[in-house]
């Protein structure tokens, strides 16, 4: 080293007075068994809670919130996908009603069925379209031909209602009263059994379940009418990303009415909430995930060194006290 290098040193040689790091001679240290356990176990925990901290560090949260939702109007997203195992799609409709008095029979706008079998297995076309057949034998024959070969029906698609309660129900409005009354002599063999295999208002989002999903109710004999009561909570869904997401959670309970005047169907009732969710995924932030790691390697540190007195206190101890009572029976 030069003599300018030297020099520099000794004049920075003042800031030895601040050195925390005091340095021992490695051979003043002396290395223990005790010691090396304890540095085994502890060494084991600390970097148990470093994988720990790190997965919550990583994880995404979610938190809610909730407050008066004050928006007012709008449109309500129905999305649904349900099968009638026992209804052809020729009798099947989607209608809709709300408390405006707003009435619609036969919705094709956005819905499709498409025609199965016992096994579920999809048959022919997709049908977008309204199918009124003419007030004939050969067209009730048709129909009859449908229920003797077990013909199902899924019918799927999305419904946009004005956001108010009201509700919308899969019946046989496809069909005018005439014709059902020769396909169904006997309204007792209207089989209304159906499988939910989807229904959700609005957008999804992540963690979002729908309740009724995979939803299943078989009738084994008789009819009846199948209600859901659905009380919907609008909800907006905070993304990491800063995007929000406007859409709907819902609540719901189920009653089945057993047959009476007209024929059976299933409703799907709704009602608007008037508290709004807010739904906000968060993560730790990085200076509270660095804060944590150093109170978990610095703490662990001086545990380590409390522990290893303490076996050491311990130890010396039990072998003093062993060796004085040894001595005292003179062995």
């Amino acid at each position: 080293m030069s003599l300018d290098g030297d020099a520099a040193l000794k004049q920075l040689e003042w800031l030895k007075n601040f050195d925390v790091f005091p340095k021992t001679v490695d051979d003043a240290k002396e290395a223990s068994v005790s010691g090396g356990t304890v540095s085994v176990v502890v060494l084991f925990f600390m970097f148990l809670l470093l994988f720990t901290e790190t997965s919550i560090f990583l994880k995404t949260n979610t938190k809610f919130e909730m407050e008066v939702d004050t928006m007012r109007g709008g449109m309500l997203q129905i999305n649904f996908d349900i099968s009638f195992p026992g209804l052809p799609c020729s009798v099947l409709s989607l209608d809709s009603m709300d408390v405006s008095g707003e009435h619609e029979l036969d919705i094709v706008h956005d819905v499709y069925k498409r025609a199965m079998d016992s096994k579920g297995n999809a048959l022919g076309p997709v049908i977008s379209e309204k199918v009124k057949l003419a007030r004939d034998a050969l067209s009730i024959s048709h129909i009859k031909e449908q229920l003797e070969r077990h013909e199902g029906c899924n019918i799927y698609g999305t419904l946009n209602a004005q956001k108010v309660s009201g509700n919308f129900h899969l019946s046989l409005h496809a069909q005018d009263f005439h014709v059902l009354a020769q396909v169904f002599p006997d309204r007792a063999t209207v089989n209304t059994s159906h499988i939910v295999n989807h229904l959700s208002f609005g957008r999804d989002y992540p963690g979002l379940k729908n309740p009724l999903d995979g939803e299943m109710k078989v009738l084994d004999q008789g009819s009846g009418t199948f209600e859901y009561y659905i009380k919907i909570v609008p909800t907006k869904f905070h993304h990491l990303d800063g995007t929000i997401i406007d859409t709907n959670q819902y609540s719901v309970t189920d009653h089945f009415r057993k047959l009476q005047d007209g024929f059976p169907a299933v409703y799907f009732i709704y009602d608007i909430s008037p508290i709004m969710v807010r739904v906000k995924q968060w993560k730790q932030s990085f200076s509270h995930y660095a804060t944590q790691l150093c109170a978990i390697t610095g703490g662990m540190y001086v545990v380590t060194g409390q522990l290893h007195a303490l076996s050491k206190f311990l130890w010396t101890k039990y072998y003093i006290g062993r060796k004085s009572f040894s001595s005292g029976l003179g062995i």
